[in-house]
């Protein structure tokens, strides 16, 4: 066929690189650049990979060529190697293993000369903070290169920061007091961790913080702490009481009109009242430990920001509930281990547009008509004898518990082929404790998207719609697994292996499927790389 004349085929290398640049998996990078002849012809003139999903793993060198030993497609070699010369954002680690996922590597900082200018991130291990000489040293490197903006691993102060870190994680060995001047004002994310036991006096954070994440903080957040920037707001693993001062009351603001009662907060309404003043936080990250025993306590959502986004609150306790009203600001909820009920957080009078809802319970909610989620994902056990589908929900995850297929029936569809009035688009199964017998679990035509979860896929496979077009599997080890002729609709597989490695497969068309694996956050050791074969059997 002449394509010639097509409008699309001819666009321009520009257009063709901006349009890559939105993909985020190179699988799919790759599939763009067989879309026609001159595409892939004329693929050097635009294709560069996603460099984001690539790690160098240079181990004690800078040379990055001995990646190329990896990559396993001839033909796209150059692409590859223009793409890992281009990345600019590398990570250093420096001392024994220290990271999942780095793309240079040495054993000792006094064996560089300087830092090359693509690293932006310097890991450190906490064995070699403990070699205080080479620390200094190290910290001369740093403060001499300016590409360096993320320093990971950072056990002191005393010989000072560049004025272009962005972002700082402490050691947990770190345990310096802080005085005003002692961060550097570029300063946008801090992390402590967990051992650090000192209290910041207000005025010491730079003004300029946008992320901060406490760990196991034990003091009183006074007016002043917290800079007014922030955006993103971490705070992990306290404990209560701290002073009894702190442990205060507040009162139940009930929207069914019902007397007002005063309930023990789980968090100090003095950090609550600091968290509600900060009007430019998006983000609040909120986790208490499990504790036997206890009072009652609650959540009061009266104190959070008004332009509040994200909110992800996991409550480890005997008993904890969530009283008031969520804002309608909220774009993102994740919800875990506490109690509450929808029309009291959600109140009719309000309307809510959620990008996510996550929480646990035993039974799936109804969605009130006032509330529209787009994916939903489900914690718990559930113990319902028929679990149905939440109206409007574009995707849902089930994250529970074995489920019982013979016991329970899971009715999430039409039995027509052809219906496509539901709104689920994208599912996750749960796992099933036996194969599901005919007709108990019931999945709507309209799905486009299906993860089999820890199901056994040859288990499953009767369920799939004809109509599937992604299927994702993450049970595959030592599985021979056979698609049935009747699904003829799929054009991608995902395989997931443990946590860092997937292997995509697309359908080119009838007779040619491409292969793509990626293996991510493993250092560069080919122990932590899975070694199990999969065979995967597609009957025309």
């Amino acid at each position: 066929m002449n394509n010639q004349p097509n409008i699309i085929v001819n666009l321009s290398h520009l257009i063709l690189n901006k349009i890559i640049s939105h993909l985020d998996d190179n699988v799919d990078i790759i599939c763009f650049s067989l879309v026609c002849k001159r595409w892939y012809d004329e693929r050097d003139k635009y294709l560069i990979f996603n460099i984001d999903r690539i790690d160098l793993f240079a181990l004690n060198t800078f040379d990055i060529k001995q990646n190329n030993e990896h990559f396993k497609l001839p033909s796209y070699h150059n692409n590859f190697l223009k793409s890992i010369q281009s990345k600019t954002n590398c990570k250093l680690a420096i001392g024994d293993f220290v990271s999942d996922s780095y793309d240079y590597h040495c054993d000792d900082a006094t064996s560089l000369n300087s830092i090359p200018s693509n690293v932006s991130t310097i890991y450190i291990s906490s064995r070699y903070s403990y070699h205080h000489d080479n620390l200094e040293y190290l910290h001369k490197l740093i403060s001499e290169s300016h590409s360096v903006t993320t320093f990971d691993g950072c056990s002191t102060l005393k010989y000072g920061l560049s004025n272009s870190m962005k972002t700082l994680r402490f050691d947990h060995t770190f345990d310096e007091p802080l005085v005003k001047g002692s961060l550097p004002a570029s300063l946008e994310e801090l992390d402590f961790e967990e051992d650090f036991n000192l209290e910041i006096p207000p005025g010491v954070l730079p003004d300029g913080l946008r992320k901060l994440t406490l760990n196991n903080y034990q003091f009183e957040l006074q007016p002043g702490v917290l800079p007014s920037s922030l955006t993103y707001l971490n705070l992990t693993s306290f404990n209560d009481p701290f002073n009894e001062d702190l442990q205060s009351y507040c009162s139940n603001e009930s929207t069914t009109g019902e007397n007002s009662l005063l309930e023990k907060s789980c968090v100090p309404i003095s950090w609550l009242q600091e968290i509600q003043s900060l009007r430019n936080l998006k983000t609040l990250y909120i986790y208490l430990p499990h504790r036997v025993g206890g009072e009652v306590t609650i959540f009061n959502l009266k104190y959070l920001p008004p332009n509040l986004e994200t909110l992800d609150i996991t409550l480890l306790r005997q008993e904890c509930f969530l009283r008031g009203t969520m804002p309608t600001s909220l774009k993102r909820i994740y919800i875990q281990d506490c109690h509450f009920k929808f029309n009291e957080i959600f109140p009719e009078t309000l309307k809510y547009h959620l990008d996510v809802l996550e929480y646990e319970n035993n039974i799936t909610l109804p969605i009130p008509s006032n509330i529209k989620i787009d994916t939903l994902a489900i914690r718990g056990t559930l113990k319902e004898s028929t679990i149905s589908l939440p109206s409007g929900v574009r995707s849902i995850s089930f994250l529970t518990a074995p489920f019982d297929p013979i016991t329970n029936l899971f009715d999430f569809g039409e039995k027509s082929a052809t219906d496509q009035s539901c709104s689920l688009r994208d599912l996750r199964l749960p796992t099933f404790r036996t194969k599901p017998p005919p007709n108990t679990v019931i999945l709507p035509s309209s799905i486009e998207s299906l993860d089999l979860g820890w199901n056994n896929p040859n288990e499953t496979f009767h369920l799939i719609p004809p109509t599937l077009k992604t299927l994702v599997l993450e049970k595959t080890s030592k599985i021979n697994i056979t698609i049935p002729d009747t699904i003829k609709s799929i054009t991608n597989i995902t395989l997931k292996f443990e946590l860092f490695y997937t292997q995509s497969i697309r359908k080119l068309d009838e007779n040619y499927y491409l292969i793509f694996g990626e293996c991510s956050g493993v250092s560069g050791r080919e122990d932590r790389c899975p070694k199990e074969t999969v065979n995967i059997y597609l009957i025309n």
